[in-house]
């Protein structure tokens, strides 16, 4: 075994039904003489995890060693809550509620290079997929009714510009405004595209009651379609099933996980299940295109959707303790998920978890393999955005 195997196992905090598996997949991607290492044949990658209640993102190898952290606190960064990655993964871009703005950060050295205000608790950004644009979502002060909004940013990565272009100031919209006496409170919370970038699906919230969902024209920034509270109880994940021709789209609350899928050629509601759970909250494909997962932060679980026929195929039965965002390793291997703090930052009543950091998931096995938790014993972290950064 190699000598370096057992400290990194006490790290992890493994839990004892799992270690023989996780040490079994440690071993078996081990070089002879090498630290232990999960990166597989197709190549490397890295994990970068938010921690919202210190301000710091995480980054760890493919063999889950921190290589690098980055205060974001430091820029005026405050509750970074979202992070995703421009397509080539460059650049990454960090929603942050407390501060109302999007940080943008150099991949390669870690800089943060732009800070850009956006909004009273901007929730999430992502680029277009050209990388032209970033498209962010904004829930709005807490004390105003119905401001909430979606800004653009021009994006110029080969000279690093950027510059808000437009906002939609969704209760604005004339459509919003026909049917206006269907939604309360108006918040953007996520958002998808669709395959070719022409409509951004946005969901509404944060609380249910305050749900919904709309769907936007990017070429002017205009609603094309939205659904109230009472038609589509969603406030929370998007997701585009791999084939393009479905979005999926969630809801969580105290009581509830209950998920949709929309036909994205005729906007038509084609599918609703629920998520097997309480509080339906991260979606992603399975980079191997046959998987959709879905998690539940109420009940520290989650579901395996056939990417191709929509049904739940499977459970998740332990995410790790109070699950909210993940992302995958490129091989589609491991799954990452963020687990909350004790004293989290955000949605507090459905979030309270004891181990904040993130979860590692064999995909195949659905078992929970191990748990990273760099700051484990500060009652202040409470980890959120994590996101996969693929390296070349």
């Amino acid at each position: 075994m190699n000598a370096n195997l057992p400290r990194l196992m006490h790290r992890f905090r493994i839990p004892w039904l799992a270690a023989i598996a996780f040490s079994a997949a440690m071993l078996a991607a081990c070089g002879s003489g090498d630290e232990p290492d999960l990166i597989s044949a197709s190549g490397g990658y890295e994990i970068w995890a938010l921690d919202q209640g210190t301000d710091i993102a995480y980054i760890y190898d493919s063999g889950l060693r921190e290589v690098a952290r980055i205060d974001l606190g430091a820029h005026g960064a405050e509750v970074p809550h979202m992070i995703e990655f421009s397509a080539d993964h460059r650049y990454a871009v960090v929603a942050n509620v407390a501060s109302g703005n999007v940080a943008v950060i150099r991949t390669a050295d870690r800089e943060v290079i732009e800070v850009i205000d956006t909004g009273p608790r901007t929730h999430m950004a992502s680029f277009s997929h050209d990388d032209s644009r970033i498209l962010v979502d904004v829930i709005g002060n807490a004390d105003d009714y119905r401001d909430g909004k979606l800004v653009e940013i021009r994006a110029d990565l080969d000279n690093e510009t950027f510059e808000i272009d437009r906002e939609l100031v969704i209760a604005d919209d004339p459509l919003f405004q026909d049917s206006a006496e269907n939604f309360e409170d108006v918040a953007a919370i996520c958002h998808y595209m669709n395959a070719d970038h022409s409509q951004a699906y946005v969901t509404l919230g944060p609380d249910l009651d305050n749900g919904g969902l709309l769907v936007v024209n990017t070429d002017d920034l205009s609603i094309e379609k939205l659904w109230g509270p009472d038609e589509l109880r969603v406030n929370c994940g998007t997701m585009l099933t791999p084939d393009g021709r479905h979005m999926l789209v969630n809801g969580g609350g105290q009581e509830t996980g209950i998920w949709y899928a929309i036909d994205t050629e005729t906007l038509e509601i084609v599918h609703e299940d629920t998520s097997g759970g309480i509080d339906a909250h991260g979606v992603r494909n399975v980079p191997n295109g046959e998987e959709i997962w879905m998690v539940n932060r109420g009940t520290s679980d989650g579901i395996v959707i056939d990417a191709d026929t929509l049904e739940v195929i499977d459970t998740i039965p332990d995410t790790g303790m109070t699950p909210d965002i993940l992302d995958f390793s490129p091989d589609s291997r491991f799954a990452f998920v963020t687990l909350r703090g004790p004293n989290p930052v955000s949605m507090p009543h459905m979030a309270v978890g004891e181990t904040p950091g993130f979860s590692v998931i064999d995909v195949e096995s659905r078992e929970l393999i191990g748990l990273v938790m760099p700051d484990e014993d500060n009652e202040d972290s409470d980890f959120h955005g994590i996101g996969v950064r693929v390296l070349d």
